[in-house]
């Protein structure tokens, strides 16, 4: 199954965090797991008031991350 990694790196408290951020995942077998690491790696870099995340399928539909 494909794997998910997202490394968020800054020096700068203006970027909302300093330091690393990685987030990895396994498993990432349909939308919504991947949303879901979207989401989590959006919250790990400091966008706190990031509810979810979204992807829009070609029929429209959308799928969303939050359990």
């Amino acid at each position: 199954m494909p794997k998910v990694t997202i490394i968020f790196e800054s020096d700068s408290e203006d970027d909302g965090f300093e330091g690393k951020t990685v987030i990895e995942r396994h498993n990432i077998d349909d939308l919504w797991a991947l949303s879901n690491v979207y989401t989590d790696a959006t919250k790990a870099a400091g966008w706190c008031y990031v509810t979810d995340v979204a992807f829009e399928k070609d029929d429209g539909k959308m799928v969303f991350g939050s359990f």
